[in-house]
């Protein structure tokens, strides 16, 4: 008798994990296709590790688009500059292969939990002379910072943690000349209007 409950244990564990890795993959394409923000991601994604049943499982990704159209097609690149002022980007966006950021005398806060990533891998040119530019990430995502930094500096501030399976790859290049670069971890959504 205890053997059957081992046994059933035992496949009710590979039952989850394998729906977890299904689950999984399905997030993954549906953030690097932007069919979810890069918060949504982060939040769905968490919960597929935490989850103890297969219900559970199908809970964290109930209700992402069977196969998201996308609607405009993938833009090849966008600029942001802020000179002598400041601008933010935050709200829903769409975050193509690559965004080029200026900040020349001025700040940028650019809020990627908000973004709908069009590739599996996007890259930030930022580019800070005497500015700075914040880039907030929710926990997970994956940043890869490098770059150059004259008289200036680039840091990545987040918590260290584990990055989440399957995640987009965002890469940010830093050049700065008596500015920053700072990587900071997102806000959760119900705080996000605090940025």
């Amino acid at each position: 008798m205890n053997d059957v409950g081992a046994g059933s244990t035992s496949d009710r564990t590979q039952t989850v994990e394998s729906e977890r890795e299904a689950a999984g993959r399905e997030l993954a394409h549906a953030a690097r296709t932007g069919g979810v923000t890069l918060g949504e991601y982060a939040e769905r994604a968490t919960a597929i590790q935490q989850a103890m049943t297969v219900d559970e499982v199908h809970t964290a990704v109930r209700g992402l688009p069977e196969e998201f159209a996308g609607g405009a097609p993938a833009r090849l690149g966008r600029w942001i500059v802020a000179v002598f002022g400041g601008t933010r980007q935050e709200g829903r966006w769409r975050l193509g292969k690559r965004l080029w950021v200026v900040a020349a005398f001025g700040g940028v806060k650019l809020d990627l939990s908000a973004a709908e990533t069009q590739a599996p891998a996007s890259t930030i040119t930022v580019i800070a002379i005497l500015g700075g530019t914040d880039i907030f990430a929710p926990p997970g995502v994956s940043v890869e910072l490098s770059g150059l930094s004259v008289l200036g500096g680039k840091a990545d501030r987040r918590a260290s943690g584990v990055q989440l399976p399957g995640s987009p790859v965002i890469r940010v290049r830093a050049f700065t000349f008596l500015g920053g670069v700072a990587i900071k971890e997102a806000a959760s959504a119900e705080n996000s209007t605090s940025l």
